[in-house]
């Protein structure tokens, strides 16, 4: 038919163009390359690793090494597909002790770059120098080097334009390779880690450095101190790193790191047990701190399902997750309760301090193994649902949002017979005598209950407001129209404060400085990884300025690794955090403040939310009260 069209004959494709369908999968951009090569040399036995990059590895990577090197013939084999020392047979699948086993990466690097390596192995006279360009080998020789591996990347993709154009900005491409460097370095103690970018040092970790050190190198010294030791084993599963305590928190998953067997993973599992650890702990839309390195018989987990060996899947995913979930909470109720005991033994000393020998002094009781610490209640309690498998026995691939907690009031009953005196009330009456003792009600201001929400009756309903939300919106709104009108509304300050962040971060706040003043916060660089602000916004409390710079660095560097665009809203609603006089829940007002909390409401627009979503109002109408007390069915 003359319709129909030909069918080519299928045909084994040449080894050039297999190579870079290979590439396409292993080397995904600059960072994948560098994950391989840092990885390579850890399996080598290495103790120190050096990683240079130019133009955030778009025009060189340079990986050197200490560990045992190769020889002449192994280092041919090596830049060859499916060339490996690291697994014979189909049965070593099952038992991978290595973080590569596959050999493909060299191979797939060399097909898309000006690829260089030079090896020698200890004893031998000389190293070997291998040049390929494009995956074909172009140079072997014998030359004069030190002990161990080095290997540079050079013009990466330059025989594949369209993979190019397909890479991010530098900052972005940094901060992914940065990423890799950094976790790598968290996993593998006793190994020293460099990283430089167009000769600027960005990490120095030291081999000697313990995990707590790494954290303090990498995140900065502020994280250390609110970091609990995680020391544990479960059904087979060693648990061992460090966690956050309820107070450490963020806004993103970005601070959580998992290995297992020492390699960084991404596993559902995992990411169940730790939020399950903070089940009742931390409020919504907080994320724990963590490090935490799993090791388990290698039969147990499946790491041949990802192309870059990212993601892996537990012969037991519940076990593992339980076993994180345990062993993380029993870290933080012994935390718990040796910060109990301290109280105790500090509350004792200043009694014996202040208070004759013949008074009596309760002091608090250590707590329980399991925490039971107090909510902050700036927020609503994340209710999350409860973790169930799939039928397979896997976990969801991603963590649902929690909702919000809607709870009947327990304890109500009917009346029976007569009215009780205040003799024969219960000792838990639903409305304890002197609840209301100080609901103040003159004027126009509104009643304040619990020091936290505001009731205001209007018409045939009762409008209940959140004191922290509403001032949060009314904060965001004066902000947003303070600097759309004034682009650089900045005041000098008299004596700038200095602060300083992590290394990583030096060049994402460098090339960030422009943003930040336009949310009114001028920032200039004070030397090495210090900075200092000169002059804020006049609405921002100068102390509150470096801790939201901060908070604001993780946003953006989220960003970057997951290519989300933050808009300057976005930014804001951050920024508000570092307002001056920021009402939180249980604060007392003064009749004067409820006035102007109330006129500020009414000048609002919808939607009633505060800036991270919140609702600041609850409408109560008084056909749901009448429902309520049975006036109406």
């Amino acid at each position: 038919m003359s319709g129909m069209k030909s069918i080519a004959p299928i045909r084994v494709l040449p080894d050039e163009v297999a190579n870079k369908i290979a590439a396409g999968e292993v080397v995904e951009r600059p960072a994948s390359a560098v994950k391989e090569l840092v990885e390579n040399a850890l399996d080598a036995g290495a103790t120190r690793i050096s990683v240079r990059l130019v133009a955030a590895g778009r025009r060189l990577i340079e990986v050197q090494d200490n560990g045992h090197g190769m020889s002449e013939q192994n280092a041919l084999l090596a830049i060859e597909r499916h060339a490996t020392s690291k697994i014979r047979n189909a049965q070593d699948l099952d038992n991978i002790q290595t973080l590569g086993f596959r050999g493909e990466a060299l191979a797939s690097i060399a097909a898309v770059s000006r690829f260089t390596m030079t090896t020698r192995r200890a004893g031998e006279e000389s190293a070997t120098l291998l040049r390929v360009e494009g995956g074909i080998l172009r140079e072997v020789q014998q030359m004069g080097a030190p002990e161990g591996t080095r290997i540079s990347v050079n013009r990466l993709y330059f025989n594949t334009p369209v993979r190019a154009k397909f890479l991010k900005g530098i900052t972005t491409e940094l901060n992914h390779c940065i990423d890799i460097v950094q976790r790598l370095a968290l996993a593998n103690g006793g190994v020293g880690f460099q990283l430089f970018h167009n000769d600027r040092m960005l990490l120095d970790v030291p081999e000697h450095a313990t995990l707590r050190d790494r954290i303090a190198l990498i995140w900065g010294l502020s994280f250390i101190h609110d970091m609990v030791e995680v020391n544990g084993e479960q059904q087979g599963f060693t648990l061992a790193g460090l966690t956050g305590t309820p107070e450490l928190t963020r806004a993103s998953r970005s601070h959580q790191f998992f290995f297992v067997n020492g390699r960084p993973v991404v596993n559902p599992a995992l990411q169940y047990g730790l939020q399950d650890a903070y089940r009742g702990l931390i409020t919504v839309g907080r994320h724990p701190v963590a490090v935490l390195l799993l090791t388990l018989n290698p039969r147990q987990v499946d790491v041949n399902i990802h192309p870059t060996k990212r993601e892996i899947r537990f012969r037991d995913e519940r076990t593992a997750h339980d076993a994180v979930r345990d062993i993380v909470r029993d870290a933080l109720g012994r935390f718990s309760k040796a910060a109990a005991t301290e109280a105790a033994l500090e509350t004792e000393s200043i009694a014996k301090q202040h208070f004759p020998r013949e008074t009596a002094v309760i002091t608090p009781e250590p707590l329980d193994a399991t925490p039971v610490l107090p909510v902050t209640e700036t927020e609503p309690v994340a209710k999350t649902p409860p973790v169930r498998p799939q039928a397979d026995g896997a976990f969801p691939d991603s963590i649902p949002e929690p909702g919000w907690e809607t709870r009947e009031i327990p304890g109500l009953e009917k009346a029976k017979g007569r009215r009780e005196t205040p003799e024969e009330a219960p000792e838990e009456s639903l409305v304890p005598r002197g609840c209301f003792e100080a609901l103040e009600t003159v004027g126009d201001a509104p009643l304040q209950v619990f020091d936290t929400y505001l009731l205001v009756p209007e018409g045939k309903r009762l409008l209940i407001i959140d004191q922290h939300a509403l001032h949060e919106r009314l904060n965001y709104d004066a902000l947003l129209s303070e600097l759309e009108g004034n682009e650089y509304a900045v005041q000098q300050l008299a004596v700038p404060v200095v602060f300083e962040v992590a290394p990583s971060q030096v060049a994402l706040l460098e090339s960030h400085l422009a943003l930040f003043r336009e949310l009114g916060i001028e920032l200039e660089t004070f030397g090495g990884n210090s900075f200092q602000v000169s002059g804020v916004c006049h609405l921002y409390a100068e102390s509150k300025a470096p801790d939201v710079v901060l908070a604001l660095l993780d946003q953006l560097a989220q960003g970057n690794l997951f290519g989300q665009d933050h808009t300057r809203a976005d930014l804001l609603r951050t920024a508000t955090r570092a307002c001056k006089a920021s009402i939180k829940a249980g604060d007392r007002l003064t009749l004067e403040e409820r006035r102007r909390l109330l006129e500020g409401f009414y000048r609002l627009q919808p939607p009633y939310t505060c800036p991270h979503g919140r609702p600041i109002i609850v409408e109560l109408t008084r056909q749901q009260m009448e429902k309520s007390f049975r006036r109406i069915q």
